[in-house]
């Protein structure tokens, strides 16, 4: 009988192994018969997940056959542009990007616009129809989720801010919102996540490679992972966080915010005014809108606040924007403009589908930072707010210099005995200074020095979290820049 049972298993080994090797010969062959390769896909055993499934799909039929986006007919960098102001940054003046410069920025061939059309029109017509079995599918999957909780896309690099930023949350905020940290790939000798759960309660560690093959991992990096946090998330309503943004307020004033609870879907502006090609709008299907969505400001994806079981079809648009991200929707989306990336993705998919967003608009966004020793300004990071007082801030994003001890000490940062989180302006200097500590209530740089010293003394003690520095050393220098922030009037 034991005999049989390893025959058996044996037998089933070698049936697997055949069913993957047909499956990966029939995607090699998808462009030749894609019913064929859909049929395959749709039922194949190798996929982990729905959107393993819809990560085939993009990977061979729905693949651009186009020349990436590369090439430019003008300058972007003349055409840069604060949102609110009435003169751009170089030689152009103009209160609004023309549709001719924005349509004549980068350069796009009629075979591009034609195809980048075609896609747009099987996603929408197909791959994202309410009809669609594998949509039905994963939509099930979504209305399983409930409640609410926050998300972070984090990894070795980031480990660092991710704690800083939930420490603030669990520590100043006192607010014990469920916490989800994804990671790409998981690996046996990372023990960070483990860590970071035993330090604070209410937070799980999920791994994209529980849902999708390695390889299908690998073929994206960095921000392209976004979309698939949100996705994959267990939360229904998620707030998203860039590792380096900090919440200000608690989860509990955010999610009952009436703009959200309206429309499903927060999004907060960036410094720049839109600069999207306007043949995208033409691609896909938003002809009508063009002039109204140019207008707006383009999007800082620092934080998202989405409701997933009301945008399900918002995030997979978003995932195949930033699945071929690099080479065709982040230049057609900011064509050269500062913070190129996936930024633009989750709100100009939402137009695309037809799903609410809310963009906070009519406001300069505020940046935050100091004034060097020849008076120059030095900003830090971006200041969001409150969907509906704009006088109130949600959000504190420090992105440059991110708030990494073990980096800034090699620039000297800790040793230029002053406050870099002094002055709150525009981005665009208009004379509008503001106190930071003054505004915001409070001293809110040297409490991020302090909560880096309890990190590094007590809750993480005896965990390295530096390679090239211990704990109790970097913590000698947190301790020591505290001083300094105290004695600064």
């Amino acid at each position: 009988m034991g005999y049989s049972i390893f025959k058996l298993n044996r037998y089933l080994k070698k049936l697997s192994l055949i069913s993957i090797l047909i499956t990966v010969c029939l995607l090699s062959i998808s462009f030749l018969n894609k019913s064929t390769t859909e049929m395959f896909v749709l039922g194949s055993i190798i996929h982990k997940s729905d959107v393993s499934k819809y990560t085939s799909i993009f990977s061979t039929l729905l693949k651009p056959q186009c020349e990436p986006l590369k090439n430019y007919k003008l300058d972007s960098s003349k055409y840069w542009s604060y949102y609110g102001s009435t003169t751009g940054s170089g030689s152009v003046s103009d209160s609004r990007l023309s549709e001719e410069v924005l349509g004549n920025i980068l350069d796009v061939s009629v075979d591009q616009e034609n195809e980048i059309k075609r896609i747009h029109e099987e996603l929408l017509n197909k791959y994202l129809n309410d009809d669609y079995k594998l949509y039905q599918n994963l939509k099930r999957e979504v209305n399983r989720n409930k409640g609410q909780g926050i998300v972070y896309l984090s990894g070795k690099k980031y480990y660092w801010l991710t704690i800083l930023s939930i420490k603030y949350i669990r520590s100043i905020l006192n607010d014990q919102v469920p916490i989800e940290i994804f990671i790409p790939i998981r690996d046996k000798h990372d023990h960070y996540c483990n860590k970071i759960r035993n330090v604070f309660s209410n937070v799980k560690c999920s791994y994209f490679t529980d849902y999708l093959s390695k390889s299908q991992v690998v073929q994206l990096s960095g921000y392209q992972y976004k979309s698939l946090a949100l996705i994959f998330s267990t939360f229904n309503e998620i707030l998203y966080l860039d590792s380096d943004s900090i919440p200000l307020v608690k989860t509990d004033t955010i999610f009952n915010n009436p703009n959200f609870k309206k429309t499903g879907f927060v999004s907060w502006p960036d410094f720049w005014k839109r600069s999207t090609n306007y043949k995208f709008y033409n691609m896909a299907g938003l002809s009508g809108f063009a002039k109204p969505i140019s207008t707006l400001p383009s999007v800082e994806s620092g934080q998202i606040l989405i409701n997933k079981s009301t945008h399900l079809k918002t995030l997979i648009l978003a995932y195949y924007y930033n699945f071929y991200g690099p080479d065709y929707f982040y230049p057609l989306f900011s064509q050269g403009f500062p913070g190129e990336g996936d930024k633009e993705t989750f709100y100009l998919a939402s137009r695309v589908v037809n799903e609410d967003c809310y963009l906070i608009t009519g406001l300069k966004t505020k940046t935050f930072g100091s004034k060097d020793k020849q008076g120059s300004y030095k900003g830090q990071g971006i200041l969001q707010t409150d969907p509906g007082d704009k006088s109130t801030y949600w959000f504190l994003h420090v992105n440059y210099p991110k708030l990494q001890a073990n980096e800034l000490i090699k620039t000297g940062y800790m040793k230029e005995n002053k406050r870099h989180w002094s002055l709150i302006r525009n981005a665009e200097n208009d004379g509008n200074v503001l106190d930071f500590r003054g505004t915001l209530g409070g001293d809110l740089e040297l409490t991020m020095w302090q909560l880096m010293t309890e990190i590094l003394s007590i809750d993480f003690k005896g965990f390295r979290l530096f390679e090239e520095i211990g704990n109790d050393e970097l913590a000698d220098y947190t301790v020591e820049y505290s001083k300094v922030l105290k004695n600064i009037v």
